[in-house]
């Protein structure tokens, strides 16, 4: 079917729009859970790095807390699967049932997700357009992957390069302009805050008064942001496959 389904972009974000207009007070509750939270122990718990000058610049401050960065992505793995058992499921489960598979399936999708980040990764290190071409064929594997059952981390990369097969390019427009207007929201977000903490006189450094409300902030914003591109990989898989998915958000 993914040979013959094509992707549309504005039919994808059509879809995200309702789901989130529709289910927002329970992906609130899954992303304050999954992202915000563990976004926000990073944040106060790390030091901002402010030497860019170089690769070991960098890992000498996120060397330390390496246990914590994965931990918090472990989790939010964890957020992503729930919603997607949510989305997807044709049982109709609750909440706390959602969180259980997503639970029992994460070892499986932690084993996806580091081949997936290892294959991207290579890819960006040949050259930044066959990394960004695999990214893209990846898109939906998540969602694939338990919605489907698959726990082998090959035939679940297999099946997403199957789903995605010819549509790279919408994929692709639809990923980046999602992802050009969150930054451009999430700049101006951080800009006009810290313009306003400042004029009252807060301190908008790190540690601060005016920096933890910034740090909050930001990590609402992050947080609204991963609930969406969530969103947007089960609007590529339905689209692909021809998913007709029962409401379950309601």
């Amino acid at each position: 079917m993914a040979d013959t389904l094509r992707f549309s972009p504005s039919a994808g974000w059509d879809e995200v729009r309702q789901m989130l207009g529709s289910n927002m007070q329970l992906l609130i509750a899954i992303a304050g859970v999954f992202f915000l939270l563990p976004g926000l122990v990073l944040s106060f718990t790390m030091p901002a790095i402010t030497d860019l000058s170089s690769l070991a610049a960098i890992a000498a401050v996120v060397q330390p807390y390496l246990p914590l960065i994965i931990l918090a992505s472990i989790i939010q793995m964890a957020g992503q699967l729930a919603i997607w058992t949510l989305v997807m499921a044709a049982d109709r489960p609750t909440v706390g049932e959602a969180i259980k598979a997503a639970i029992l399936f994460l070892p499986f999708y932690f084993l996806i997700n580091i081949l997936t980040n290892i294959i991207v990764g290579a890819g960006l290190l040949l050259f930044i357009v066959p990394g960004i071409y695999l990214a893209v064929r990846l898109a939906p594997i998540g969602v694939i992957a338990i919605t489907e059952a698959i726990r082998n981390p090959f035939a679940a990369i297999q099946r997403s390069f199957a789903v995605t097969r010819g549509n790279a390019l919408p994929i692709f427009a639809f990923l980046l302009i999602v992802l050009v207007v969150f930054l451009l929201i999430s700049f101006a977000v951080t800009m006009v805050c810290t313009i306003i903490f400042g004029l009252i006189g807060m301190d908008v450094t790190p540690g601060g008064t005016g920096g933890s409300l910034l740090a909050v902030i930001s990590g609402i914003v992050s947080a609204a942001g991963t609930t969406i591109f969530t969103l947007m990989a089960v609007t590529i898989y339905r689209q692909l496959t021809g998913a007709s998915t029962p409401e379950v958000f309601s």
